[in-house]
């Protein structure tokens, strides 16, 4: 069920970000004010499980390094969608699957076969069938290195994630917590961004979009907190968690997608949605 609800979350993120143009709302003010918010939230919710100070000072640094990569991630998905098109940028994030789940699973010394690269090999080609869209854009080119920044950043965070819940942070260290520190990390570097930015008269501050955010950032933490309690709560392997979150959200996106906002629903993407549904059932099934 966490898994399901994280999926489900991310799905609403989704819904969120395809709204923003027709409301003309700002995405960077939208995301930093969602960031708060999400910190927020965990702290709301679990302020009776907020470790000791000792802890904190263990748990602090990987924090900052999720929020460093929420942000930074965050910014270079931005560049890439107007420079690469959104249609690169996504595959590119939706394809550091791969290198997440293969880095796990030599972490982890898992048995390498048949029963967990099927799984994985089917995942790639649905997610790529079901994302992938022509676009035309100039200049592409000079810009690809953002496409592999976001392809080992997207791995690296997802690697992060896993990490500091199964080995780095200190036992008991509650999940919400460290999600909510790591949405603070990231809430502050992203002021400091706007606030540069303010001052150059690069951007003005819209209301707007800062209550935008405050819808952003519920099912955003949920999203994070959710998917980081998974891997204690589950009984699957951290690979097969990180695969059927990546493709859950590929699915109900593109349904969401074609209900709500109307877009085609070609041949190339149900065959995409349903290699999806094969590499899910391959997932589970060998379990």
């Amino acid at each position: 069920m966490d898994l399901f609800l994280s999926v489900l979350a991310s799905s609403l993120i989704f819904i969120i970000f395809k709204s923003f143009p027709a409301w003309k709302i700002d995405t960077l003010q939208a995301v930093i004010a969602n960031y708060f918010v999400a910190f927020a939230c965990g702290i709301f919710l679990f302020h009776d499980d907020i470790p000791a100070s000792d802890a904190l000072e263990i748990g602090m640094p990987f924090a900052l390094l999720c929020g460093v990569l929420f942000i930074s991630l965050f910014i270079i998905m931005g560049l890439s969608s107007q420079k690469n098109g959104v249609a690169s940028t996504s595959i590119a994030v939706k394809m550091s699957m791969a290198l997440s789940v293969i880095l796990v699973m030599l972490f982890n010394h898992a048995l390498i076969g048949l029963s967990t690269i099927l799984p994985l090999i089917l995942a790639l080609i649905g997610v790529f069938l079901a994302s992938f869209t022509k676009t035309s854009t100039q200049d592409a080119s000079t810009h690809l290195w953002m496409l592999g920044v976001l392809f080992l950043g997207s791995a690296g965070l997802d690697i992060v994630l896993y990490f500091s819940n199964s080995k780095w942070l200190p036992t008991g260290f509650h999940e919400g917590i460290f999600a909510a520190l790591g949405f603070l990390m990231a809430g502050i570097m992203g002021l400091g961004y706007f606030i540069f930015k303010r001052l150059r008269g690069e951007i003005h501050f819209d209301r707007r979009s800062w209550v935008a955010g405050i819808i952003l950032g519920i099912p955003n933490f949920f999203s994070i907190y959710l998917l980081v309690k998974s891997y204690s709560t589950l009984p699957l392997a951290p690979q097969q968690i990180l695969s059927l979150a990546n493709v859950g959200v590929v699915i109900f996106a593109a349904i969401l997608g074609v209900t709500l906002f109307k877009e085609k629903f070609t041949i190339q993407k149900t065959i995409g949605l349903i290699i999806c549904l094969a590499a899910l059932a391959f997932s589970t099934g060998f379990g």
